[in-house]
């Protein structure tokens, strides 16, 4: 009696496992990423200016720039590259690259953001350019999607560089910096994981 029991206990348990949504049961944890600057020319990154952090949870990493603000009529760019490094038995793609700029423009003013981004050695890359006009003071988005999927080679290291070029046109007193002042984000790269 008490085997027949425990055996429908654990058969209804199975089956409601099985029913439950799958939001509701435990995905696989993202593995962690390692990260470190390699280069940064530009501009818009002089030395010590650029950092590349993963989110908590390893779905996602990001570049900040802390030089990286533009007065009307000029521009600045930056090319940066970072070695990504994730555990043995891993992989991931790019399935998204967003650029956070916080704007101050009057209505004479406008900004123009270019991206280009690629991983070395791996036949993905990204690019992108939005403008947005005057006047505007709330945080400004561009996101580059990946139209497929690309997962970067089992077991290796690879470096993503990109490079961004951001533009002011308009009064000297117009600017824009390429960063969430919020979360001290610039460039966001999320990622989708896989096992090799």
């Amino acid at each position: 009696m008490f085997r027949t029991k425990k055996a429908a206990a654990v058969l209804a348990g199975a089956l409601l496992g099985s029913l439950l949504p799958v939001a509701a049961q435990a995905a696989p944890a993202a593995p962690m990423i390692t990260l470190k600057v390699m280069s940064a020319f530009g501009s818009g990154c002089p030395s010590g200016t650029t950092d590349a952090q993963p989110t908590e949870d390893n779905t996602a990493f990001s570049l900040a720039y802390s030089a990286f603000r533009v007065y009307g009529n000029d521009y600045k760019s930056c090319k940066v590259s970072v070695r990504v490094s994730v555990p043995q038995g891993w992989t991931y793609a790019v399935t998204s690259v967003i650029n956070r700029v916080t704007p101050d423009l009057d209505n004479q003013s406008s900004a123009k953001l270019q991206m280009n981004a690629w991983f070395t050695g791996s036949p993905w890359n990204a690019s992108a350019t939005d403008s947005i006009n005057g006047p505007d003071d709330e945080l400004w988005t561009t996101t580059s999607t990946a139209h497929s999927l690309i997962y970067a080679p089992c077991n290796r290291t690879l470096d993503v560089n990109v490079n961004n070029t951001l533009r002011v046109n308009g009064k000297a007193s117009s600017s824009a910096e390429l960063i969430d002042t919020d979360t001290q984000a610039s460039t966001v790269f999320n990622l989708s994981w896989k096992q090799c």
